[in-house]
């Protein structure tokens, strides 16, 4: 309440006077009289002093009608019916539309990797908030949720890779729940490949030529999250189904993979200690050669190695060797560090050949892990040994007709988001790649499903393509992308963080004995960015879009000064 001013008596009397001093008459003119004194002003009236007031201060009280609609706000009202319900489904008109050149998304993707879409509801937390420049690198998955199957879904938790439940990839889940601590996503990486491995080469894809079932995947996790664990029943179950030569181990040299091949040409590789087989291909020069080799391996290509020293171990003097197809399925585990790929000079052909299995975090507590020796992994392992029974061709008519119908729509996406992606950052390359090798995945992800359902029983003709596990395919597909993007977002993370650490000291190495130095936009240009085209150089555009904006956010850059064109930063460090 704000109590009016109320002027005493001896306050209006000399506030009176001061107006008759600034109009006192001139000379000879009578003055006018002095004003008598100010009245009083009337008391305030409350509703204790006046009764009539009583019933201007009663208190609302709400109808009945009126408590219901506060308590269902949802009713059918005309003044609510523009509400949406918490619970209902958005609608495709009102999901965020994908950003153009030069915007950004309000919505933030998946930021924690260790959970499924299938955990519980409590375990969900709202997206935390970001900084301009992490927006940026977070745009792109939005583009991905323009597809009724293809929404990232809320509280910063990956999506779930869906699999049959009536198939021997289940019961493989199931029994690796109690081995494993990590999601269900990562318990399957390891399987799919050994699936796409025991049905190569027997069952191919029809696709613009023949294609195997070979399966790359990749599983990222922080350091010390048992990946070994997880890899180690999917071994276990190959060494039981194929020989010894049919498995492939650690590094080689191209030479001696076109040995090992030339033996046997179709062959299986775990590693759950990927690091040290990735850091080998980016810093040696054999590692680079062979990297690109593992991208014909993929693809089913021939080999042909045609070297002079060859001469002397071939009757005839021929030098030329030749394997008609060379195939391989790989499942490889690393941390984050190394998991992108991107100081390998195939890496892109590389990305875009995984599918990525992504966790942050444990799914579960396992305090005793249940034993890989005993009769239910041999069991598990003779429902698997069916898988290279199989023999045939899946082609287009191997579809039915509302698969076929909706592998055209798959595919209509699939374009449509691609003509969305600018392309210009390197996590836009990346889901571009990855979108392009899309179709070709949900392909071999339904053979492989189908042939899994075979096994189990559940049905009776494995080349057949229905649109339920097609649609099953896509979704576990587009989980791998969600990974994908979400490992961009973090390693892009730490890569900022990084270089803007090494950034402040450097600046405080040229400034020693103080705490804080001024740059000018030229200088700073020409100080650390002064070769964008070399490799791995900080370009401007980095400089300034991404590393000045995470130093302002620590509190170790600010604007000093703006000039016209002339800027000036203050660095400052402890």
């Amino acid at each position: 309440m704000v109590t009016p001013f109320i002027p005493t008596e001896e306050e209006l009397a000399e506030m009176e006077a001061m107006k008759l001093r600034r109009q006192r008459p001139a000379s000879g003119h009578t003055p006018p009289p002095e004003p008598g004194p100010a009245p009083a002003p009337p008391p305030l009236r409350t509703a204790e002093t006046a009764p009539e007031l009583r019933e201007l201060v009663t208190p609302f009280v709400p109808t009945a009608e009126e408590l219901a609609l506060y308590k269902n706000p949802h009713s059918s009202k005309p003044w609510t019916r523009h509400l949406r319900p918490v619970d209902a489904p958005v609608p495709d008109w009102y999901k965020p539309k994908p950003p153009g050149s030069g915007e950004t998304s309000p919505n933030s993707p998946n930021t924690s990797g260790g959970r499924t879409q299938a955990e519980p509801a409590a375990r969900k937390t709202s997206a935390p908030s970001t900084s301009a420049a992490e927006r940026s690198m977070q745009a792109v998955p939005a583009i991905r949720e323009s597809s009724a199957t293809s929404t990232n879904s809320a509280g910063g938790c990956t999506r779930e890779h869906p699999i049959p439940e009536d198939s021997i990839l289940a019961d493989y889940r199931d029994f690796v729940r109690k081995v494993s601590e990590l999601p269900d996503g990562l318990i399957l990486a390891p399987i799919l490949s050994l699936c796409g491995r025991l049905l190569t080469p027997n069952v191919t894809l029809d696709f613009g030529g023949s294609k195997p079932l070979t399966m790359y995947n990749f599983i990222a996790t922080p350091a010390g999250l048992r990946k070994s664990t997880t890899f180690k029943p999917a071994e276990k179950i190959a060494q039981k189904i194929l020989m010894s030569s049919d498995l492939l181990y650690g590094n080689a040299s191209d030479s001696a993979l076109f040995d090992s091949f030339e033996q046997q040409p179709h062959r299986m590789q775990f590693e759950d200690e990927g690091n040290t087989l990735l850091r080998t291909w980016e810093t040696s020069a054999h590692g680079k050669e062979v990297s690109a080799r593992y991208l014909k391996l993929y693809d089913g290509s021939p080999w042909t190695q045609n070297y002079l020293r060859e001469r002397k171990l071939h009757e005839g003097g021929s030098s030329e060797r030749h394997i008609p197809q060379a195939t391989l399925s790989l499942c490889i585990g690393a941390t984050f560090g190394v998991a992108r790929l991107d100081n390998l000079e195939a890496g892109s052909g590389l990305r875009r050949r995984f599918g990525f299995y992504l966790a942050s975090q444990q799914a579960r507590e396992i305090w005793w892990p249940r034993s890989l020796e005993g009769a239910a992994l041999d069991e598990l392992a003779e429902q698997f040994r069916k898988l290279s029974d199989l023999q045939g061709v899946v082609g287009a008519n191997s579809f039915t007709q509302e698969a076929r119908e909706y592998w055209i729509s798959l595919q209509k996406r699939n374009r449509e988001r691609c003509k969305q992606i600018p392309g210009y950052t390197s996590g836009e390359e990346s889901l571009l790649s990855s979108l392009n090798e899309s179709p070709a995945r949900c392909l071999k992800l339904a053979v492989i499903f189908q042939a899994c359902r075979w096994a189990r029983g559940s049905i009776s003709d494995p080349y057949t393509i229905t649109q339920d596990v097609l649609a099953l395919a896509e979704q576990h597909q587009d989980a791998c992308l969600d990974a994908l993007m979400e490992l961009e977002a973090q390693s892009r993370r730490v890569l900022v963080a990084d270089t803007g650490e090494w950034l402040l000291s450097q600046i405080s190495g040229d400034h020693p004995g103080q705490r804080s130095a001024d740059y000018t936009r030229t200088e700073l240009t020409r100080r650390f960015a002064a070769n964008p085209g070399r490799q791995g150089a900080l370009t401007v555009s980095r400089l300034y879009g991404e590393i000045l904006p995470q130093l302002t956010e620590k509190g170790h850059c600010r604007i000093r000064s703006k000039v016209g064109k002339c800027i000036t930063y203050t660095f400052q460090w402890d």
